[in-house]
């Protein structure tokens, strides 16, 4: 006959335990922050579109941006070749979409028109200015620089014409080192980028 031997309770409280004190850390895990770049929130007098026809119908897009940030994880840079995704820091919405969407409010506001159109419009919309661009670099170091760079195009309506080329290159200081100082800097250098637009679209509508 087999005899059986069974395991005294005591010495498996000890991995009961262990057990335990394992499930309630897994249940702690940190919730993530979501975060959302904005645009301008005030135009002075002398940035209003003074000067051009009301009612400018602009195109914004289509727009593109590099895969690395084309992520719910906020990308920082620690060097000239390595990244970092922030699991626990993510956009409340795809950069495709809040980009267009900010860059449209901008220049709404900066060019005084309600008249914006998202890529794609229908064909029979009518365009006056339509802003092709490329953004090649969007990342910003915590406690450092935001970076933006971006190639981008004016063109008059939806015609195959280019009005303007040009490359820019925005640097934002975050001011702080935390994610929503990140954020914030961010949205500061899509807003200068929209200045650069609308300046050129005001001098091609004045004719300069």
């Amino acid at each position: 006959m087999t005899e059986r031997r069974f395991t005294p309770l005591a010495m498996l409280l000890p991995v009961i335990a262990l057990l335990m004190a394992l499930c309630g850390c897994l249940g702690r895990s940190q919730p993530p922050r979501f975060y959302l770049m904005t645009p301008i929130s005030s135009i002075p007098a002398e940035g209003t579109a003074a000067g051009i026809k009301e009612g400018l119908r602009i195109g914004v897009g289509p727009i593109f941006i590099p895969e690395y940030v084309d992520r719910a994880q906020i990308v920082t840079r620690l060097s000239s070749h390595e990244l970092a995704l922030a699991e626990f820091n993510q956009w409340s919405e795809p950069l495709k979409e809040s980009i267009p969407r900010i860059l449209g409010e901008n220049l709404s506001s900066l060019l005084s028109t309600d008249y914006i159109y998202m890529y794609p419009w229908l064909g029979s919309t009518p365009i006056d200015y339509q802003i092709w661009m490329d953004i090649t670099r969007l990342d910003a170091e915590l406690g450092g620089t935001a970076v933006l760079t971006a190639r981008w195009r004016l063109l008059p309506g939806d015609s195959k014409e280019i009005l303007l080329v040009k490359y820019s290159t925005i640097t934002q200081p975050t001011g702080g080192a935390d994610y929503a100082d990140l954020v914030a800097a961010e949205s500061k250098a899509l807003e200068q980028l929209s200045r650069e637009i609308a300046a050129a679209i005001k001098a091609i509508a004045q004719g300069k």
